[in-house]
């Protein structure tokens, strides 16, 4: 029944709908952690401690919920309140939405309202006309770079430990990752690096080794197996985050650039590339889904 809810919210997610601000903005993690980060701010709790309680505590609960919920009406109510959760984890605007709001003005040949829905959607900081200048010579690459990983992280992560473990799990990963990304954002304002990884970024690399390395073998499927396999040869079992492996099977899984087209016009070049990552992505995530059907046909 998981991957039923599962594919009716990523039908949902496809609809052109007008969904509460809670379904869609990037700070709803950490706004719904925000009662529960103030009543612990002083007490000066252990780093352990204080992930325990941001994570694990909200962690139980909802699994204590969902429990309850399975146990009447034959379940309903459980499948109404996971799909509702299950799209809140994911948000409730597709990747993919997004990407074809990117296509649509490249394809306008609009390379400032590009930018902008660039920086919009993805966090993607510059401008189109960057990439010819000297220091930023590389925006498209970096663009490409920042979709798949904020993908790998949001989309296909989640759905991974949906399918997996169950909603609980999506939830501690998702929750988990707030608390990374509010570590990142801290030591960038403070220009400062960790001393050591925090227990939410241990945790983070942990829960998100396995997605990665599945994913990199759907780039691979779905795009140049060869070139992938040579790309990630060696590292695929050493054990970090994942981020700079997807990086380079990503690189083999799209056609190599036509220097002659980004000399003549660089912005269409770019889109062709985008155009090209999507229908990757797309094959990766139909590939995700038969996995997932595979593994809940085998778990029983």
């Amino acid at each position: 029944m998981k991957l039923v809810v599962l594919l009716v919210v990523l039908a949902l997610r496809r609809l052109d709908f007008a969904w509460p601000g809670a379904f869609l903005r990037r700070e709803r993690f950490s706004e719904a952690l925000a009662p529960l980060r103030d009543r612990i701010e002083g007490v000066g709790l252990p780093a352990v401690l204080r992930w325990a309680v941001l994570v694990l505590v909200p962690v139980a609960v909802v699994a204590l919920l969902l429990c309850l919920l399975h146990s009447v009406l034959w379940g309903l109510p459980g499948f109404i309140a996971g799909g509702v959760l299950l799209l809140w984890l994911l948000g409730a605007e597709s990747e993919f939405r997004q990407q074809e709001s990117l296509l649509e003005r490249g394809r306008m040949n609009d390379p400032e309202a590009f930018s902008e829905a660039a920086e919009r959607h993805f966090g993607m900081r510059g401008d189109v006309d960057d990439a010819g200048d000297a220091e930023q010579p590389d925006y498209f690459t970096r663009l490409y770079r920042r979709i798949v990983r904020q993908d790998a992280r949001q989309l296909f992560a989640t759905v991974f430990w949906l399918i997996a473990l169950g909603y609980w799990a999506a939830l501690l990963y998702v929750l988990n990752l707030t608390l990374v990304r509010e570590e990142s954002l801290r030591e960038e304002s403070l220009d400062e690096s960790a001393p050591e990884p925090s227990p939410a970024r241990l945790m983070h690399t942990a829960l998100f080794w396995l997605p990665s390395r599945l994913l990199v073998l759907c780039l691979a499927l779905a795009g140049n197996f060869g070139r992938v396999a040579d790309a990630v040869s060696g590292r695929v079992w050493k054990l970090d985050d994942g981020e700079a492996l997807l990086d380079d099977a990503l690189e083999g899984a799209l056609e190599k650039p036509d220097p002659a087209a980004q000399a003549q016009d660089r912005l269409q070049a770019g889109v062709d590339r985008l155009e090209e990552l999507q229908g990757v992505l797309l094959r990766c995530l139909a590939i995700w889904l038969i996995l997932a059907a595979i593994w809940i046909v085998i778990t029983g």
